[in-house]
């Protein structure tokens, strides 16, 4: 298939596309994914299944309502506080002990201080001990991770959980407060663009465009 560039064959659906007026699953081909999917009547979605790379790149909404594994709602991960004011020998200073190691916590990561109650459905209730993370210029802001060691961490601001509070860390593909879409109506017309892995349309018309 002759293409003039990649930029083109996505502008264009030029690597396939798909069409469903069914409440039936669409799969992209082998190693593509759907990158957007055009809504041509209302439409309520039963699933909408994100890619996750994890470490390796974004995710983008869906159904999914783990918080766990939704896209953009818990960082990169979590870990529950089990004491505010641990000493330990490797920072010889104050600093913050979870209830468990978590390899996938770095320095550099930026902290949420949020409500263990949080749920997928109801949203992150965000500590004001932790302020909004602005990443460049002049006014940057927010409280990052500058060390690690086991389940302990110091943080580049002194910030105070309680036992019935959670650190989310936020790294660069992974966003915090995502709510699912379960339920959502999707208008005629309309045009959403991301990277999933499969969609369960209502019984409208829907075209699902792929991409690598």
């Amino acid at each position: 298939m002759g293409q003039n560039s990649t930029e083109v064959a996505y502008g264009f659906g030029q690597l396939g596309s798909a069409f469903s007026n069914l409440a039936k699953p669409v799969y992209p081909p082998k190693d593509h994914v759907i990158v957007a999917i055009t809504f041509l009547a209302d439409n309520i979605p039963t699933a909408l299944t994100t890619e996750i790379l994890d470490t390796q790149g974004p995710q983008y909404f869906g159904t999914n309502d783990t918080e766990a594994t939704a896209a953009n709602y818990l960082g990169v991960t979590e870990g529950a506080v089990a004491n505010t004011t641990y000493t330990d020998v490797f920072f010889a200073d104050d600093t913050i002990e979870l209830s468990a190691a978590d390899a996938k916590i770095k320095v550099g990561q930026y902290v949420l201080n949020v409500n263990d109650s949080d749920t997928v459905d109801v949203g992150l209730t965000v500590d004001s001990d932790t302020p909004t993370p602005i990443y460049s210029g002049p006014n940057k802001a927010g409280v990052k991770v500058t060390k690690v060691n086991g389940e302990f961490i110091s943080t580049s601001a002194a910030i105070t959980p309680t036992a019935s509070q959670t650190l989310v860390f936020l790294d660069e593909y992974h966003g915090a407060g995502g709510t699912t879409m379960e339920g959502v109506t999707f208008p005629a017309g309309m045009t959403i663009y991301g990277r999933w892995t499969s969609i369960t349309p209502a019984a409208t018309g829907v075209i699902c465009y792929f991409g690598k």
